[in-house]
């Protein structure tokens, strides 16, 4: 049953507790921030190698950990209890941390890990460009937040009207990527789940999940299973030939850790995950239905995506 949350804040939230509720955050597939967080270094140091590259490239923030987010249209409810899958690509920055691999001791060989928390969040009309400028920047090149104000130098505006205008839309495009990847994406802010309080910069220890400023429904999430090929690059496959005798490929291309076919394709990772809480504001929650929609036309309309940067928009219904 919902609750109101426990943070001050100036908008009412509601905290969702049941996984019936969880789900129907997720009827309507909305477009979501997916927000996540690793330390700079495992503790164990199990997943050191599964970033390596990546992490290095990566500016961490000023609490100590790495956070990033990444726009996630391509899930779906596969119970009414709250749990849910999607894709994944594998070369996302994302998936480096949310779906990393790690050594499996009982059978000598590497499978991906499980039990990931991140969070998802939920944008509406008028955040649609915050959700491309997201979108077309990747993490491992920095952090898609822009500095905190007096650290980390100055932001430099480079969209000026004369420098750009002899230039072609692809340089354009190219141009305003680099931009968000030097600087940050404007806009971007990380608050705290249930709220719309910033992140503060003494949080230094661990790393904390966030939704994003603007959002209107907040599910803090974990995984519980990931599927997908290991490249025989990383550990060569073990395979058995006809007299039972162990011998290791030499790690072609095509050949992967897992002896059965890809879920979905090798380039892609298959994600099942599991709301286990969440909050939505009052005026987009119908606690009598247990329906996530907009309660009336004086607030926003939240977001789905058709693709090509097209979006549609999920808004009360109009009686005649």
């Amino acid at each position: 049953m919902a609750a109101a949350s426990s943070h001050t804040d100036q908008s009412e939230w509601a905290h969702l507790t049941t996984g019936k509720e969880f789900s129907r955050l997720l009827y309507p597939n909305p477009v979501c921030f997916l927000s996540s967080a690793s330390p700079d270094e495992d503790a164990d140091g199990r997943n050191a190698g599964a970033r390596k590259g990546a992490a290095a490239r990566t500016t961490p923030d000023v609490s100590g950990a790495r956070r990033n987010v990444m726009i996630l249209s391509w899930l779906a409810p596969t119970n009414n209890r709250g749990r849910f899958m999607f894709s994944l690509h594998k070369g996302r920055y994302t998936a480096s941390l949310l779906a990393p691999y790690e050594a499996d001791e009982g059978k000598g060989t590497k499978r991906w890990r499980a039990g990931i928390e991140f969070a998802l969040s939920v944008p509406v009309k008028g955040m649609e460009q915050l959700v491309l400028d997201v979108g077309s920047v990747s993490g491992k090149f920095g952090s898609k937040f822009p500095p905190v104000q007096g650290v980390g130098g100055t932001s430099r505006e480079t969209d000026d009207a004369a420098e750009t205008a002899q230039m072609s839309n692809r340089q354009r495009k190219k141009m305003r990527r680099e931009r968000l990847a030097r600087e940050g994406v404007r806009g971007l802010v990380p608050v705290h789940l249930g709220s719309s309080l910033p992140l503060q910069a003494d949080i230094q220890t661990s790393p904390s999940l966030f939704a994003i400023e603007g959002t209107v429904a907040h599910m803090k999430c974990r995984t519980y299973a990931v599927s997908g090929t290991l490249p025989a690059s990383d550990e060569p496959k073990i395979q058995v030939n006809e007299d039972s005798n162990m011998k290791s490929s030499e790690g072609r291309e095509d050949d992967f850790c897992n002896e059965s076919p890809p879920i979905i394709d090798e380039e892609h990772l298959l994600v099942m995950a599991e709301v286990i809480d969440a909050y939505v504001q009052e005026s987009y929650w119908d606690g009598e239905k247990l329906l996530f929609r907009p309660l009336s036309r004086d607030v926003p309309p939240f977001l789905t995506f058709f693709g090509s940067q097209t979006f549609g928009h999920v808004q009360q219904e109009m009686h005649r």
